[in-house]
């Protein structure tokens, strides 16, 4: 399984996040606030929880939170995060994102998505079907992107990741 959610994350077109719903603007940037602020050696956890607050509400805060550190404590590598500046998103910022919409609809998907990234993806994957919820309550849906296609280049140099 988890070679089709590879194979699904490879067809998975690379877009610019202008292409991504309102709700998955919102994880993307919370996941780009953590990465920024665990590389400058600060703790992620107060100022992306006040982002999700204001953006969307404290509970969907503190569910990304409880995500973040559920993936932090059992991480497989460093995760590739693209740096703000760049048009589209990278493999692991896709995986988590498309894992919180497909969550809804098929667990086993979300956790083949997460498998890569983390050694035991259940309590990831259930964090992120909460979130998904939440969100959904708040009015971003996330979409359950399991459509398939050639990828398209995203514009984005080679190389342009935080790690």
């Amino acid at each position: 399984m988890a070679d089709d959610a590879a194979a699904l994350a490879r067809k998975t077109p690379a877009r610019g996040t202008g292409d991504l719903s309102s709700g998955e603007q919102v994880i993307l940037a919370g996941l780009r606030l953590w990465a920024g602020l665990r590389l400058s050696g600060e703790a992620p956890q107060p100022c992306v929880r006040q982002l999700m607050a204001a953006q969307v509400s404290d509970r969907a805060g503190a569910i990304f939170v409880a995500m973040m550190e559920a993936l932090e404590r059992q991480t497989r590598r460093p995760l590739q995060i693209a740096c703000g500046a760049c048009a589209g998103y990278g493999e692991d910022e896709q995986r988590l994102i498309v894992a919180c919409g497909v969550a809804r609809v098929d667990m086993q998907i979300a956790r083949a998505l997460l498998a890569p990234l983390v050694s035991q993806p259940e309590p990831v994957a259930i964090f992120a079907r909460a979130l998904n919820m939440v969100l959904a309550h708040e009015g971003l849906h996330l979409p359950a992107r399991l459509e398939t296609g050639e990828p398209t280049l995203c514009g984005r140099p080679v190389g342009a990741t935080l790690h």
